[in-house]
């Protein structure tokens, strides 16, 4: 045989075998991933799902299915049975090498009202170093509290006998992770490469545990990883943008295909805010960030299946802008009659330092804006005193920010009335006029006691 050949069968097994759930108790669906081609030689034109009881073994039971297939559902078992079952994929050459024997337990009969089915559609995706787990919910989801995932590896004498160790069984339990109902898929991290793990995904509620769907497969072999680019140099180029440079690793026995750019603002640990872009070139333009703000970026070397780490960081800033929004919480008091004090906060997005605050009144809001009255006060100053206002009158204000680069929009417009003046009489005059009326009196009264006395005399 030429096993150079393309149109040779497959004779690598999937990495990602096989998904097994029943709905009833007398069926079992069989669920996988499609064969990629790193695993086939040539176009998979067919599956073939083998099954028996753990009972009778060499009473081997087969079904073919076409290539574009991912799922079948074997009907007319037996209930409350143990079944084995494994898949072979086919090319137009024939049957390449079957996966390993995959376990499921038929359920027994039960009161549809009370049981909780498999999850659905369990499909679990293989890597080197981890296995993403997904899954929908069963038929009655209704009555279920949450799910239980458990994964462990596959230990070796347990693929020659298909029997699970009894103390491995009460262990999982202990290895059972508890997710919440709205949660359809989980990330198993920290595995070995080219190893056979078992996933088990299963519904629950106050009283009981349901049926679990079952998976198992071999995580991906472990190759040799790219080394991350060196000489990575950031520069703004706008207050949006920034270029992202580096060169290729000087030492690398895997052909990089592309590069992947990791961009986040710096010291921000939210993974919402965290951006990836793919490069072919060494060299990437980023844009759509944001004015005047520091970002770290680092870059991860891709071969053809396998990525390497990211760099170690490097950081830059996008230049400064025009403020984006007007000063913030812009408010007014009047002082006395020809006089207000204006009081605000800085921008909510001023891209830049604020090196002057612009503030405008009017009396006529329909005043064009060349005529309207300003202040100008230096950036760091949240506050000023407008005086030689008229009273009793209605000013309308607005102000904006200014960077290096030019101002922002103004402010909505807000008004203020000044008091009516109040006329307060000279201290001094009104003690005058006191003095005045009181001698006045006093002298009227000495006069009357004179003339009186006179009369008395005659």
């Amino acid at each position: 045989l030429n096993f150079n050949d393309s149109n040779l069968s497959v004779y690598k097994p999937p990495t990602s075998i096989l998904s097994l759930l029943s709905t009833s108790p007398t069926d079992i669906r069989v669920m996988w991933l499609p064969l990629s081609s790193q695993h086939s030689r040539g176009a998979v034109t067919r599956y073939r799902i083998d099954y028996s009881t753990l009972e009778q073994v060499d009473n081997v039971f087969s079904v073919e299915v076409g290539g574009n297939e991912t799922q079948l559902t074997l009907r007319e078992l037996q209930p409350n049975q143990a079944y084995r079952l494994r898949m072979a994929a086919g090319t137009g050459a024939g049957f390449g090498v079957p996966s390993e024997w995959a376990q499921h337990h038929t359920p027994a009969h039960f009161n549809h009202s009370m049981v909780i089915f498999a999850p659905t559609e369990l499909k679990v995706r293989a890597k080197m170093n981890s296995l993403h787990v997904t899954w929908q919910p069963p038929p009655n989801h209704t009555q279920i509290s949450g799910y239980k995932l458990f994964c462990r590896e596959v230990p070796g004498e347990e693929l020659t006998n298909g029997e699970a160790h009894p103390e491995r069984v009460r262990r999982m339990e202990a290895h059972t992770i508890k997710l919440r109902k709205r949660v359809k898929h989980h990330e198993v991290s920290s595995l070995v490469p080219d190893r056979l793990y078992e996933v088990k995904v299963w519904a629950f509620n106050k009283q009981t545990d349901g049926y679990a769907a079952g998976w198992k497969g071999r995580t991906e072999k472990g190759n040799p990883s790219p080394l991350p680019p060196s000489s990575i140099k950031a520069t703004a180029n706008s207050s949006t943008s920034i270029w992202l440079r580096w060169e290729k690793p000087r030492f690398s026995n895997v052909r990089i295909i592309n590069y992947t750019v990791r961009c986040s603002p710096a010291g921000i640990r939210n993974a919402s805010l965290v951006s990836y872009y793919t490069s072919s070139a060494q060299e990437i333009l980023l844009g759509a960030l944001k004015p005047y703000t520091r970002y770290e970026l680092a870059v991860q070397s891709n071969g053809g299946d396998v990525v390497g780490p990211f760099s170690g960081t490097v950081e830059e800033s996008t230049l400064t802008d025009i403020p984006s929004t007007p000063p913030a919480e812009l408010q007014l008091s009047a002082l006395d009659s020809s006089s207000v004090l204006v009081n605000w906060r800085p921008p909510v997005e001023p891209n830049g330092i604020i090196i002057s605050y612009r503030i405008l009144y009017t009396i006529n809001l329909s005043q064009p804006e060349h005529l309207w009255n300003n202040l100008s006060q230096d950036g760091t100053i949240m506050s000023a005193e407008v005086t030689g206002l008229s009273s009793g009158t209605r000013y309308f204000f607005k102000m904006r920010a200014s960077t290096e680069v030019g101002v922002g929009p103004y402010s909505p417009v807000k008004d203020v009335h000044t008091p009516p003046k109040k006329y307060e009489l000279d201290i001094h005059a009104v003690t005058g006029i006191i003095v005045g009326v009181c001698l006045g009196l006093l002298s009227i009264l000495l006069c009357m006691c004179v003339s009186f006395r006179n009369g008395k005399a005659r």
